[in-house]
């Protein structure tokens, strides 16, 4: 699997706080490409703007983050992003997921007031970011993080880039959350 020199290679996608950029810089050193992080280039740019309360940046010119970060594309490239409409369309597209209770705990220890981590947790119990990204392409593969180590990720996901084995986790955060008791916990503190 090359880029063939049309454009992006990899998107590597999920909730905040399920390892994307890690693995992004990880992937484009094996690769030798670059990686994109959206989340470190749009705040310098004025198709955002940053919400105080919530300690985030909100895209406020679709079109305009859309057209900067494609032009910022070069082929090969590796992207990182939670916002999917954003991506061009990418060779291999890869939605890394984490366990609801365990991506709260992790996000708990940020800086981060309590709405904004609920609202993260429940797109991850919800599968809105791998929705969003089925909804796009043809075909998207999930990885599992919860319990995975970075550097076996990183693994799958050569795999998958360079030698098109790619592994599809099956996800159901709703059934785990439900019969672990942790959607009567998060449901409580989202009141």
């Amino acid at each position: 699997m090359t880029s063939g020199g049309r454009g992006l290679k990899v998107l590597i996608t999920g909730t905040p706080g399920v390892g994307k950029t890690t693995q992004c810089r990880k992937l484009a050193r094996v690769l030798d490409t670059r990686c994109i992080s959206l989340g470190e280039i749009l705040p310098h740019t004025p198709y955002v703007k940053y919400l105080e309360e919530l300690v985030t940046y909100e895209i406020v010119d679709l079109e305009g983050a859309r057209s900067y970060v494609w032009s910022l594309i070069k082929p090969g490239d590796v992207l990182d992003t939670h916002v999917v409409e954003l991506s061009p369309d990418p060779e291999v597209a890869v939605v890394l997921r984490k366990a609801p209770d365990v991506l709260f705990k992790e996000l708990s220890t940020r800086p981060w007031p309590l709405k904004k981590v609920l609202e993260n947790v429940w797109s991850e119990v919800l599968d809105v970011v791998y929705v969003q990204a089925v909804e796009r392409w043809r075909r998207v593969y999930q990885i599992d993080v919860t319990k995975r180590e970075p550097d076996e990720t990183l693994q799958l996901l050569i795999k998958c880039v360079k030698h098109g084995v790619c592994i599809d986790d099956r996800v159901d955060w709703l059934s785990y959350v439900e019969k672990s008791g942790f959607l009567d916990f998060i449901e409580n503190l989202s009141r």
